[in-house]
C-alpha cells in the first residue's frame, strides 16, 4: 500500500498544475496527486501499487461502476488531459488476481534535454523517440478514432443546432440587437417545440446534445459515452471465479433485466424518394402479375430541415435481388451474391449506399372485380387494430439493420445503432396506396442478436424464448397504461406487443423532382418474362441516339477561350443535342448494373460511366468516357449491330451517282428512288439532307402508338405511361423535341426494329422497279409537320395512372380526376 496524500483546497489553489484523481477498487478508494500532462502509465502504476497480487494485464478502468471498461494497457502512452481526466475525477478499477505474486508493470521514462518525455509502459509496445528536445509517442489507434462517419453526421457535429426564433411583438421590449427569454434560440431537444410541431422522436444528434455528448471532442473523450445494448452472457466471466455459461453464471456476466420502452430518438427522421417513378415501377409489377415485390433502396443521407438536426434518406434507385413473389408474400435470400457488386456501384455513383429496403403488401379490395365501388381500391391490411409490422418482418429488419451499422465516434466499438430503414407499400383505410417507413429500436436489435425473441402466429405479438442450452434470457418487462390511466409494469413472458420495438419515420416526394438518374426505361433486373435484360436492348438504346455513328471526343479544353473568361464552346448544336441525349440514356441505374455484368466494360470504364450518369456532363465527363477502350468496343458493337440498308443494283447506283454529280437535291418522291426516300428520313433527324452520297445507317422507328397524355409531364425526363404490359419497350422522351424526331425510340425491341427496317427497304425496292430509266430531278419538298397528338387517356393527378378520357375517377387510387 502507498501512503495516501491529501491536498487541501488552499494548497491546490497555490499549485494549479496539481490535480487529485480518485480511483475506487475492491481494495478501497484512493487519491493520487497528478499533473494533466502526466502519462496514463503513471496513474496505472500507482493504482497497481494499491492492489494485492493483481494481474496487471487484467486491470481495467471505467467511468462507471459497471460497464464501459477499458484495458489499462490500451491507455498507456496518452496524457491524462487528453483522456478528459480533471481534478476530482472518479475512476473505477477492476482486476483479477494473479496465480503468483507479480511485480507492478515496469515503466520507462526517457529524458531529452531539459524536458521529460511522458512515461510509457514497455509491455504495451509504446515507443518514445527523442528528437530536438521533444518526445513522440506511437500508440495503437482506438476504434472510435479511426472510424469514418457519414457526411451528414460530420455536418451536424460542426453545427450549433439551436432553433432560431424571431422577435416576439407582444412580449419582447428590447431593440433589434438584443435578446430575451421569448426570442432566444431554443435547444434542438426542446420538449415544447417538439410537441407543438408534432415531432414524435428526437433526431439522433438532438439526442446527443441532450445528453451533452456531442460537445465532447475526440481528443477529450476518455471513454466514448455511448455503448451498444448487449443482452448476451459475457464469456469469459470478468470475475473468473466460475466456469463459463451454461456451467455457471453470476451477476458480473449475466445481463440485467430488460424493461422495454419507447426509444426517445430515431436515426433517420424522413425518407425521400427522388421521383414517384421509383414507386410506380414496383406497383407496375404488382399490377401486371399480382405478386409482391422486394427491393433495396440505393441513396444517400442528407440533413432534414423539418426536424431540429434531422437526417433524411434520399432514395435515388431501387435494386431488386433475385426473389420469388407470391400473392401474399415473397421468398428471397439475404445476402445475395451480387450484394458486394451493387454496393460498389452505388459507391461509384456519387458515394451512395444501401439505405434501406422496400416491399409491397397489396391486395385488391374486391378480388372478384365485380363491385364497381371497389374498382381500383386495395385492401387495408396494416392499421392500429391489426399490425404495422409483423413479428417475422421485425426479425428480418433487425437482422439487416445489424448488418448495416452506423459508424460513430461516440461509441467504444466505433459503431452505434443503424440508419437502415424499412418501407412498406400497402393500402390505407380509404383504399388508396401509401408508403410507410419504420426502424427497429436498439433494444429490438439487441434481443434479436441474443436470440431472445421469435415470431408468433399472431402477427402483432412477439414471443420471448425460454433459457435453453447456451441461450440465457433475463427477465423482460414492458410498461403500459391500463383503462384507469395507471402505469402498469407487466412481464413480457411469454409474449409482448410488436409496437414496443418499432420506430416510425415520415416519407414523401420532392415538389420539384431532380433525380440523379434521369432515365428509368431500361428493363429492371431479375424480372424474367416481364422485363428481360439482354445486350441487344442495351445496344438498341444506344443506337437510338447514335444512329449507327461513332461519337468521338471533341476536346473541350482546347476549344475554351480563356481570354477574360468569356469564351464559348464552338460546337455543332446538332452534335450537342446528340451528346445530351446519350447522357440521358446512360443515366439509368438498371442500365449501369447490366453493363457492369456484360463483361465489355472494365472497372475504369464503369467508373467513368457512373460519373457521367450522376454528373449529367455531356462535355468533359462524356469525353472521358468516350476515350475508354471498353466504351469504344461497346460503341463499335452497337454500330455493327445497327440495321443496314439492302444493297442496290448497279443501275440504281449509277442513277444515284448521276444525281449527286449534277448537284441536285435527292428526291423524296416515290419515283425518286429508295436512296432518296431514305435521305428524307435522315434529314428529319439531323435537320438537313446530307450532301455526301455515302450510304448512311437507317434510323429505326417505333411502330407502337404514343401513350403520352396531353398536358402531362412532357418535359420530365422520367415519364410513366400507365401501361401495365411491361416497361421494356417504353420510349425515351428527350428534353428537346424540336431538333430530334419525337418518334425516335430509346429502348425498342431489336427484332421489331430489324423487321421494320427490312419492310421499309422492300417498299423502296418496289418503287425502284417502276422508276424510269433516266432519273428525273425533282426538288425535295419541305418536310410535312407531324399530325397533332390526340390524347385518348386522362392522367390522374394523384397517382399518375392514365385512365380513359371519359373516366371521372381514377381506376387505381379512386380519387376524382
Amino acid at each position: 500500500m502507498t501512503t495516501l496524500t491529501f491536498v487541501t483546497t488552499s494548497s491546490y489553489d497555490s499549485r494549479k498544475d496539481i490535480m487529485l484523481v480518485r480511483v475506487r477498487s475492491k481494495d478501497g478508494t484512493f487519491r493520487f496527486p497528478l499533473e494533466p500532462t502526466d502519462d496514463a502509465a503513471k496513474l496505472i502504476e500507482q493504482v497497481l501499487q494499491t492492489t494485492q497480487n493483481a494481474d496487471h494485464t487484467t486491470l481495467t478502468l471505467s467511468n462507471q461502476p459497471r460497464g464501459g471498461e477499458m484495458r489499462a494497457e490500451d491507455l498507456k502512452g496518452t496524457t491524462l488531459a487528453s483522456l478528459g481526466i480533471a481534478h476530482g475525477h472518479l475512476l473505477y478499477a477492476n482486476y483479477s488476481e494473479a496465480s503468483a505474486p507479480s511485480t507492478s508493470a515496469s515503466v520507462t521514462t526517457e529524458t531529452a534535454g531539459s524536458g521529460s518525455a511522458p512515461a510509457t509502459s514497455s509491455t504495451n509496445g509504446a515507443q518514445s523517440n527523442a528528437s530536438n528536445g521533444t518526445a513522440s509517442i506511437t500508440t495503437a489507434k482506438k476504434p472510435w478514432e479511426t472510424v469514418k462517419e457519414d457526411a451528414v453526421d460530420t455536418f451536424w457535429e460542426a453545427q450549433d443546432g439551436k432553433i432560431p426564433r424571431s422577435k416576439d411583438p407582444k412580449f419582447c421590449r428590447h431593440g433589434d440587437k438584443a435578446m430575451c427569454d421569448y426570442c432566444m434560440p431554443l435547444e434542438p431537444y426542446d420538449e415544447n417545440f417538439r410537441l407543438e410541431n408534432s415531432i414524435k422522436h428526437l433526431s439522433f444528434h438532438a439526442y446527443l446534445r441532450k445528453r451533452d455528448i456531442a460537445t465532447n471532442k475526440p481528443s477529450r473523450s476518455y471513454i466514448p459515452p455511448l455503448e451498444e445494448e448487449d443482452y448476451n452472457v459475457k464469456i469469459p466471466c470478468p470475475s473468473e471465479q466460475h466456469p463459463d455459461w451454461p456451467a455457471g453464471i453470476c451477476t458480473k456476466c449475466q445481463p440485467s433485466a430488460i424493461t422495454l420502452q419507447r426509444q426517445p430518438y430515431r436515426m433517420v427522421d424522413h425518407v425521400e424518394f427522388a421521383h414517384p417513378q421509383l414507386i410506380e415501377n414496383l406497383l407496375n409489377f404488382w399490377r401486371s402479375t399480382g405478386l409482391q415485390r422486394f427491393g433495396f433502396l440505393i441513396g444517400r443521407y442528407e440533413p432534414y430541415d423539418k426536424v431540429p438536426m434531422g437526417i433524411k434518406a434520399v432514395v435515388e434507385a431501387i435494386a431488386e435481388p433475385p426473389q420469388e413473389g407470391d400473392a401474399d408474400g415473397l421468398t428471397l435470400g439475404v445476402p445475395w451474391e451480387d450484394a458486394g457488386r451493387i454496393e460498389n456501384l452505388a459507391q461509384s455513383c456519387g458515394n451512395m449506399s444501401i439505405v434501406g429496403m422496400i416491399y409491397t403488401d397489396l391486395s385488391p379490395l374486391d378480388p372478384t372485380f365485380q363491385d364497381p365501388e371497389a374498382a381500383g381500391k386495395v385492401l387495408c391490411k396494416r392499421h392500429k387494430d391489426s399490425f404495422f409490422l409483423s413479428g417475422c418482418e421485425v426479425l428480418f429488419s433487425s437482422t439487416l439493420q445489424k448488418s448495416n451499422p452506423n459508424p460513430s465516434r461516440f461509441s467504444a466499438s466505433g459503431k452505434y445503432n443503424s440508419k437502415f430503414v424499412t418501407c412498406v407499400i400497402s393500402g390505407t383505410e380509404e383504399g388508396a396506396i401509401d408508403v410507410s417507413a419504420y426502424q427497429i429500436s436498439e433494444q429490438g436489435m439487441a434481443m434479436v442478436s441474443a436470440d431472445m425473441i421469435e415470431a408468433s402466429v399472431n402477427p402483432n405479438i412477439i414471443r420471448v424464448r425460454p433459457s435453453e442450452g447456451k441461450r440465457y434470457v433475463p427477465e423482460v418487462f414492458y410498461r403500459y397504461k391500463n383503462e384507469y390511466k395507471i402505469d402498469v409494469k407487466e412481464s413480457a413472458k411469454p409474449t409482448f406487443p410488436v409496437e414496443y420495438l418499432l420506430i416510425t419515420a415520415t416519407h414523401g416526394f420532392p415538389n420539384e423532382p431532380t433525380p440523379v438518374f434521369l432515365s428509368s426505361k431500361f428493363p429492371i433486373e431479375n424480372r424474367p418474362g416481364l422485363h428481360d435484360q439482354n445486350l441487344t436492348k442495351a445496344l438498341t438504346s444506344i443506337n437510338s441516339v447514335l444512329a449507327g455513328q461513332e461519337l468521338f471526343p471533341i476536346g473541350y479544353a482546347a476549344m475554351l477561350n480563356d481570354a477574360k473568361g468569356k469564351g464559348k464552346m464552338d460546337i455543332n448544336p446538332e452534335l450537342e443535342t446528340v451528346r445530351e441525349k446519350l447522357v440521358g440514356i446512360l443515366s439509368d441505374w438498371h442500365l449501369i448494373c447490366f453493363l457492369d455484368t456484360c463483361g465489355i466494360l472494365d472497372k475504369d470504364d464503369i467508373q467513368a460511366l457512373c460519373k457521367v450518369a450522376v454528373s449529367h456532363d455531356h462535355r468533359v465527363d462524356l469525353d472521358e468516357l468516350l476515350q475508354k477502350t471498353g466504351w469504344q468496343t461497346l460503341s463499335a458493337i452497337a454500330k455493327e449491330s445497327a440495321p443496314q440498308p439492302q444493297d442496290a443494283d448497279a443501275e440504281d447506283l449509277a442513277a444515284i451517282a448521276a444525281m449527286d454529280g449534277g448537284g441536285n437535291a435527292k428526291s423524296n418522291q416515290p419515283g425518286g428512288g429508295g436512296t432518296g426516300a431514305y435521305a428524307g428520313k435522315v434529314g428529319d433527324v439531323r435537320g438537313a439532307v446530307p450532301e455526301s452520297p455515302k450510304r448512311q445507317a437507317p434510323v429505326t422507328r417505333s411502330t407502337a402508338p404514343s401513350h403520352q397524355p396531353s398536358g402531362s409531364r412532357a418535359d420530365s425526363p422520367i415519364l410513366y405511361t400507365g401501361s401495365d404490359e411491361g416497361d421494356a419497350d417504353f420510349d425515351f422522351v428527350p428534353d428537346d423535341d424540336d431538333e430530334l424526331d419525337e418518334d425516335e425510340d430509346m429502348f425498342e425491341d431489336a427484332a421489331s426494329s430489324t423487321a421494320h427496317g427490312a419492310s421499309a427497304t422492300r417498299r423502296t425496292g418496289s418503287t425502284q422497279a417502276s422508276r424510269p430509266e433516266s432519273p428525273v430531278h425533282v426538288p425535295a419538298p419541305p418536310a410535312a409537320a407531324p399530325p397533332p397528338v390526340t390524347s385518348s387517356v386522362k392522367a390522374c393527378p394523384h397517382c399518375t395512372f392514365e385512365n380513359d378520357a371519359a373516366a371521372t375517377d381514377c381506376d387505381v387510387c379512386g380519387l376524382p380526376l
